[in-house]
């Protein structure tokens, strides 16, 4: 899990960098299965990442590499600009998911 700060007015732009960051990591990081971004419904600039991954040692391999892809580069920057980590990230094991949204869809009301 991660946790952000997003600056004012910045939170669009931050989403969008996260999103082009999970796709590029789903298809280039061994064991990224894609990850979740919500948003506080009493802070919205407080922002959290849950990721999935295909096992401990995989995230950990992931967090103790140095990609240089420049288009993963350019939205980690985007992230790096709008927003601060409030927490270090954390591992958490997957009990359970009983989710049925995917890719794209919105949630009631969006």
């Amino acid at each position: 899990m991660y946790w952000w700060q997003v600056k004012p007015g910045r939170e669009e732009a931050f989403a969008a960098a996260w999103g082009e960051i999970t796709r590029w990591m789903r298809a280039h990081a061994p064991g990224a299965c894609g990850s979740l971004l919500v948003r506080s419904a009493d802070d919205p600039h407080e922002f959290v990442g849950v990721a999935r991954w295909t096992s401990r040692a995989a995230w950990e391999a992931y967090q103790a590499s140095d990609p240089h892809a420049a288009e993963l580069l350019a939205h980690t920057q985007v992230m790096r600009a709008t927003s601060e980590r409030s927490r270090p990230p954390a591992f958490f094991e997957e009990v359970s998911d009983l989710t049925l949204r995917g890719e794209g869809e919105q949630a009631d009301g969006d």
